[in-house]
């Protein structure tokens, strides 16, 4: 894969991390990301720590949340390309 695609391979992921949690968050139910004292939310999508309570009711907490999932898709796009590039060096053998 081209870096390219894998920078947009791990942005969708990114995207997809943060849309399952604010749809977790929208429903009330994001509690099921807590694994014993672990919360995954964070894990999955540590800028989520920037969201306020209104989140999704006010132009500040919308805007908020835009950048916050933005930066995720970001960190995941680096994240996809240090990963492959890292492989191309044959830091990973796979034999």
């Amino acid at each position: 894969m081209t870096t390219r695609r894998v920078a947009i391979v791990g942005g969708v992921v990114g995207l997809l991390a943060s849309g399952v949690v604010l749809v977790l968050l929208w429903f009330g139910v994001a509690g099921v990301l807590r694994t014993g004292h672990t919360d995954l939310m964070y894990l999955l999508w540590p800028s989520s720590l920037m969201l306020t309570i209104t989140w999704d009711r006010t132009l500040f907490g919308i805007t908020l949340t835009v950048l916050s999932v933005a930066l995720n898709a970001l960190m995941y796009g680096t994240i996809a390309i240090l990963v492959e590039k890292a492989r191309r060096l044959s830091l990973w053998k796979s034999d």
